[in-house]
């Protein structure tokens, strides 16, 4: 027996949404350096260029990764959703106490 909860997890709380913001962030920094890199010396501009395309790789990697997690705790929660839920609820059952021995 298979469950699905579509509105489970909102939209605008979802991963993809966050790694295209970050995305985003990585543009408007790219705007910026273009726009205030015409006062630079050519290397520190190229300096400049080659860190933004590191931040646009790594952002990539990241959006992969996080997709690649998504579907593997998808497949593993669809597979053991009992279970899953358990070891959840134990998780919150701890973090709750520990939360609450620290107030």
């Amino acid at each position: 027996m298979e469950l699905y909860y579509r509105d489970l997890i909102s939209e605008d709380a979802s991963l993809e949404k966050l790694v295209d913001d970050l995305m985003l962030v990585v543009q408007g920094a790219e705007e910026f350096a273009e726009a205030t890199g015409a006062g630079l010396a050519k290397e520190h501009q190229e300096e400049l260029a080659s860190r933004l395309e590191r931040l646009k790789e790594g952002c990539r990697h990241i959006q992969q990764q996080a997709r690649a997690t998504a579907l593997a705790v998808d497949k593993v929660i669809r597979q053991y959703p009992y279970s899953s839920a358990g070891i959840g609820f134990g998780f919150g059952l701890i973090a709750g106490i520990l939360l609450k021995r620290l107030r």
